[in-house]
């Protein structure tokens, strides 16, 4: 995350009801205009209403502290069901559930892996049917829970 992001995720934590959590801020776009995707979460859910009072918090704040000159449109959103991992509390958090990540480099031969993990000295343990594979945190380039839903 760069810089700005994380100023503008640690500000907004600051600002945000104790019960949700900014977990990533993104901001993407060309110099005459550009996107803020903020991802936030609770345990309790979020509701529409929590987005709008978050993106009028952010607008407010990156106005008032003049953290970005141009013109900004902010994305809030909840982590939906296959919720983004960003860091190692992310995946202390949801230990033992299935999840799927895509590495930075190969590793016997693949980049994806699919399976239910633990963390055992900052190393992912996934398993799935076939092997056990020990993954670095550093090696990670995306993760993603991975949620069955039964009907």
């Amino acid at each position: 995350m760069r810089q700005i992001e994380e100023r503008i995720m640690e500000r907004l934590n600051e600002l945000l009801n104790p019960n949700i959590e900014a977990i990533d801020v993104k901001i993407f776009g060309t110099k005459s205009g550009k996107s803020i995707e903020i991802i936030i979460e609770s345990d309790s859910g979020i509701s529409l209403d929590d987005c709008a009072e978050t993106s009028n918090t952010v607008k407010n704040f990156i106005k008032l502290e003049n953290m970005l000159e141009d013109d900004f449109n902010i994305q809030v959103s909840s982590p939906g069901i296959n919720r983004p991992l960003f860091n190692l509390k992310d995946f202390i958090k949801y230990q033992g559930e299935k999840v799927f990540l895509e590495l930075k480099r190969n590793l016997n031969n693949q980049k994806r892996f699919t399976g239910e993990y633990y963390i055992e000295n900052e190393l992912i343990i996934l398993s799935d049917k076939k092997q056990t594979i020990k993954i670095s945190m550093s090696d990670i380039k995306k993760a993603n829970l991975i949620k069955e839903i039964k009907i």
